[in-house]
């Protein structure tokens, strides 16, 4: 994490949980947004008027964004250097800590974060809603590399080779990926932890609506799920402007971008390729989670 976490770790860890809170936990771009919008959508009644006016971070808040806001960027945000401002309530979070108003939101909260389990309250999942969602990491390294393309814009001068070498060796934000979704994996069982693959989400969306729908308490019928489906598919969702919140109206690459698994094939040269699997097999070896795309069993046979 950026040093300036550290001012805001303590308030984080002992931020007081609610009964009805509902989190969304990923490692980033593992369909996060996405994510939140099934969920958001579930527990207010379809409410797609709503979905389409209201921009999702201000109904489903990211708890540590002012912790990675550099001192150096403050008034660079304030001043809405490169659209920043914009971005993700950016604006709002350099005013008021971003843990400070959830802290006062009125109840029901539907909380963001990408933090580990291990640095958020340690009463969360015997106390509210969580639902953890995984991708495979090499597909998020990928996305992870659009999404500074597309905060940084043309001061970007990182290649994908580039990015990947920082990825597997965990010197990007909220690393080690690994890890981060072990420790979730492992309370996968609990009542109050949902624990998802966005692998599933895109083989089958409808099945993973009624999934979510059971584990929050929600009824919806078959008819229900459909529509739900239809708005919430990739082609669609990612040309609603109030969850792609993209810096800037004419930036090539956009906040939600293909929706898609195995995109990492089109990015990862040969050397990269050995490289990710023998970052998988290390990395994986001590624990018993095994992505749906790479399968450990499989693998360390050969």
């Amino acid at each position: 994490m950026s040093g300036v976490f550290k001012k805001h770790a303590e308030a984080i860890y002992n931020l007081r949980v609610r009964p009805d809170d509902v989190w969304v936990i990923t490692f980033p771009r593992s369909g996060t947004t996405w994510s939140q919008e099934l969920v958001w959508l579930l527990e207010n009644n379809l409410d797609f008027n709503t979905a389409r006016e209201k921009p999702l971070f201000e109904r489903f808040p990211m708890l540590e964004i002012t912790s990675k806001i550099p001192e150096i960027a403050v008034e660079l945000i304030k001043a809405d250097f490169m659209n920043l401002g914009s971005f993700q309530g950016l604006n709002e979070a350099v005013k008021t800590p971003s843990w400070k108003t959830i802290e006062e939101a009125p109840s029901p909260r539907f909380i963001k974060t990408h933090l580990p389990l291990s640095l958020l309250p340690p009463d969360l999942i015997n106390t509210a809603k969580v639902v953890y969602v995984a991708r495979d990491p090499r597909d998020v390294c990928v996305s992870y590399y659009y999404l500074h393309k597309m905060v940084a814009k043309n001061l970007a001068r990182a290649t994908m080779i580039n990015f990947w070498e920082a990825f597997r060796r965990d010197l990007l934000p909220w690393c080690p990926i690994i890890e981060h979704t072990n420790e979730a994996w492992k309370q996968r069982s609990h009542p109050n932890l949902h624990f998802v693959f966005y692998e599933d989400l895109i083989k089958d969306l409808p099945y993973e609506i009624r999934r979510m729908s059971e584990f929050l308490g929600r009824q919806t019928t078959d008819a229900q799920v459909k529509q739900l489906a239809s708005f919430l598919n990739f082609n669609t969702f990612k040309k609603n402007k109030s969850v792609n919140n993209t810096t800037g109206d004419n930036n090539p690459v956009q906040f939600v971008r293909k929706g898609e698994a195995g995109g990492w094939k089109s990015h990862f040269d040969d050397k990269m390729t050995l490289q990710a699997e023998e970052f998988l097999i290390e990395r994986l070896k001590s624990t018993d989670l095994e992505y749906p795309s790479f399968p450990m069993r499989e693998t360390t046979t050969l």
